[in-house]
C-alpha cells in the first residue's frame, strides 16, 4: 500500500473517516471503473435500443437502482458505436445515474441543474421530463457549456435552457421558482480517481475547505430557488466530509426550514452520513444522507443528500 503515490493529506483523511476500508478504496483506485450506459428513450424506445446493440454482441447487465442504467459486461468499447454517436445511449457511471433516480423528476416540472456541465444528469433530468416542463441548465464555464450544448443536442433534449451564470447569483432572479433542483458541487474528486490520478497525488485539506466555501454557497443558492414543498440533491463525487457532511450540517443551520429526507434505492449499498468527523459534530439528520464507496460497486465513490423545503424561513 506504501507503493502507491497519493498525498500526505489523503492518506491522513483516508484514515480518518471511520466506514472507509481504505485497503479496498486504494485498490479500486487502481482499476478502471465499471463502463455503464443509459438508455435514451427520447430517441427510441428502450427494447428497440437493447436489440440493436443485441445485434452488435453487446452484452449487458440491468443496473437495479437505475431505471435505463446497464452495465456493460463484454470488452466492448461503447463510444465507438454508432448508438453513441447518434444518442441513442448515453456513456454515464452507474452511481453517477442515483443523483436523478433520487431527485426524481416529473413530467410538467421545473427543474434546475445548477452545476450541469458536461450534461450526463442534464439529459437524464430531461429523459424523465419526457419533453414536458423545462429544464434549466446551468455552468460556469464556457469551455463546459460546449460540451453540455453538445449533449443535450445530441440527446433530442428540447425543453432545455442553457444558462452561464455564477451558480451563487441564482436566487436573484430565480427565487422560489423550481419544483426541483440538483446541484452536483464541484469538488476535489475522490470517488473518481480511477480515472484521474492527480486527484490523489495533489489532494490537500487546503483545497478541500475553500472547495467547500464554494460548495455551501451553492447549496443555499440552489435551496432558494426551490418552491414551498421542492426537492432538492446535493451530490459530489468526493469522499472529504468537509465537502460533504459540513456542507449540509452548514446548509441546515442556515435555513431552518430545510429538511433531509431517507434515501433508498434498489441494490445501492450505502453507508449513512457521517455524524462526527475530527471533533466535530454534526446535525444528527446527517445520518440520512448516503455515501457509497469506489470499490463497492466498481464504480463512483458518491455522497448524496436530498434536502426538502418545508416553508420560508
Amino acid at each position: 500500500m506504501s507503493t502507491i503515490n497519493i498525498s500526505e493529506d489523503l492518506r491522513n483523511l483516508l484514515y480518518s473517516i471511520p466506514d472507509i476500508d481504505v485497503k479496498s478504496l486504494l485498490e479500486s483506485y487502481q482499476k478502471p471503473i465499471r463502463q455503464s450506459i443509459r438508455i435514451n428513450t427520447l430517441k427510441a424506445r428502450e427494447e428497440y435500443v437493447l436489440s440493436m446493440l443485441r445485434e452488435r454482441s453487446i452484452e449487458l447487465k440491468k443496473i437495479p437502482w437505475a431505471r435505463y442504467g446497464y452495465w456493460v459486461v463484454n470488452d466492448v468499447n461503447v463510444s465507438n458505436t454508432l448508438e453513441h454517436m447518434l444518442g441513442l445511449i448515453y456513456i454515464q457511471g452507474a452511481v453517477s445515474m442515483a443523483p436523478v433516480e433520487v431527485l426524481s423528476p416529473k413530467p410538467g416540472e421545473l427543474v434546475l441543474d445548477l452545476c450541469a456541465a458536461p450534461g450526463s444528469k442534464t439529459t437524464q433530468i430531461a429523459q424523465a421530463l419526457q419533453g414536458e416542463g423545462v429544464i434549466v441548465a446551468n455552468d460556469v464555464n464556457i469551455k463546459r457549456i460546449r460540451a453540455l450544448s453538445s449533449n443535450v443536442q445530441r440527446c433530442g433534449v428540447i425543453n432545455c435552457i442553457i444558462t452561464q451564470v455564477d451558480g451563487r447569483k441564482f436566487p436573484l432572479w430565480a427565487k422560489g421558482f423550481f419544483d426541483k433542483v440538483l446541484v452536483d458541487a464541484p469538488c476535489t474528486s475522490l470517488g473518481i480517481v480511477s480515472k484521474d490520478w492527480s486527484a490523489a497525488k495533489k489532494w490537500s485539506f487546503r483545497t478541500s475547505e475553500r472547495l467547500s466555501k464554494l460548495q455551501l454557497s451553492l447549496a443555499i443558492s440552489g435551496f432558494e430557488c426551490l418552491k414551498v414543498g421542492g426537492i432538492m440533491i446535493y451530490a459530489t463525487c468526493t469522499l472529504s466530509p468537509q465537502e460533504n457532511e459540513w456542507v449540509i450540517d452548514r446548509l441546515l443551520a442556515n435555513k431552518p426550514n430545510a429538511r433531509l429526507e431517507n434515501i433508498r434505492l434498489e441494490g445501492l449499498k450505502i453507508n449513512k452520513g457521517l455524524l462526527e468527523w475530527q471533533h466535530n459534530k454534526y446535525n444528527p439528520e446527517l445520518e440520512r444522507c448516503v455515501r457509497v464507496y469506489p470499490y463497492e460497486h466498481e464504480a463512483e465513490g458518491f455522497f448524496i443528500a436530498k434536502i426538502v423545503k418545508e416553508g420560508d424561513s
